[in-house]
């Protein structure tokens, strides 16, 4: 049975994430929730924190803030759940973590299904070149009244995710940078036809 590890986002906390990540499991399913470790200044955790718009491109450092932030996503998965199945997912900055947290060669073979939502891709060209050797089922949700990820930077995702022929489950809405519950039972019916 896989383990979901699901990533919140910026100024998020693993506590505020777990309940989503609860109503996605399938029956018997194991729950991950890492925690990032740089504080943010207003509330919550960032997995990489800089002084820049959030839609400019990450410089060398942020790039390794995000590196370091996947050594200790992965140590977690790897003490927790070695041998399982994983479905990684995450809100925002999450998403793009999930993206990158996926190409670890400690468990990319393990990575059977992705949830991005409102994300945006860090580097594309790594992840397009590693969905084309491992392309894996993913949801893609995102609003088109998003200022925080622009749909723009939302399409990004679903491009990487489609080009590499990725089974895509579309859940684009009107609403902003949010998850939109009303589409939730359509993510807990993904997972549990993953699992299966």
């Amino acid at each position: 049975m896989p383990t979901l590890v699901m990533m919140h986002g910026l100024t998020g906390t693993a506590e505020m994430i777990r309940p989503l990540a609860e109503s996605l499991l399938a029956p018997k399913m194991c729950l991950i929730l890492p925690q990032a470790l740089i504080p943010h200044p207003n509330r919550g955790f960032a997995w990489w924190l800089r002084d820049a718009p959030p839609t400019d491109p990450l410089d060398d450092a942020s790039i390794q803030q995000v590196l370091d932030s996947v050594e200790m996503i992965v140590d977690l998965i790897l003490r927790h759940a070695p041998d399982d199945d994983i479905i990684l997912g995450g809100f925002s900055q999450g998403a793009a973590m999930a993206l990158e947290v996926m190409q670890h060669p400690s468990i990319r073979y393990s990575v059977k299904g992705l949830i991005l939502i409102s994300g945006k891709v860090l580097r594309y060209q790594n992840v397009a070149k590693h969905l084309q050797d491992y392309p894996v089922p993913a949801v893609w949700m995102h609003g088109n009244r998003d200022e925080m990820v622009p749909m723009h930077q939302g399409i990004e995702v679903y491009d990487v995710l489609n080009e590499a022929g990725c089974p895509l489950l579309d859940l684009r809405h009107e609403k902003g940078h949010m998850v939109d519950l009303s589409q939730k039972a359509k993510i807990v019916d993904w997972v549990s036809s993953v699992v299966v």
